[in-house]
């Protein structure tokens, strides 16, 4: 797993941390908010990057997900685009 999915991962643990132990606090509620704004985004990405997925090979499932976790990030894996340094 690459360090950019490693940090995603780590901040959204961080936000959802927020949203359930401190949730009446506005830490709390700003932590769900962006949860819930990185959900529809990234689901918006899953719709666009449909086609992307199915072409990669392997499985199409797997590949939705990883582009609902980490978006475009993983879509530049598919297509097998260095990262920018």
């Amino acid at each position: 797993m690459s360090a950019a999915k490693m940090i995603l991962l780590a901040s959204y643990a961080v936000l959802a941390g927020l949203a359930l132990f401190v949730g009446d606090t506005q830490a709390g509620i700003w932590g769900l908010r962006i949860l819930m704004i990185l959900a529809v985004v990234h689901m918006v990405e899953v719709v666009v990057f449909f086609k992307t997925c199915q072409r990669a090979g392997g499985s199409v499932p797997g590949h939705l997900l990883n582009v609902f976790l980490f978006g475009v990030i993983h879509v530049r894996e598919i297509k097998g685009v260095a990262p920018a340094s």
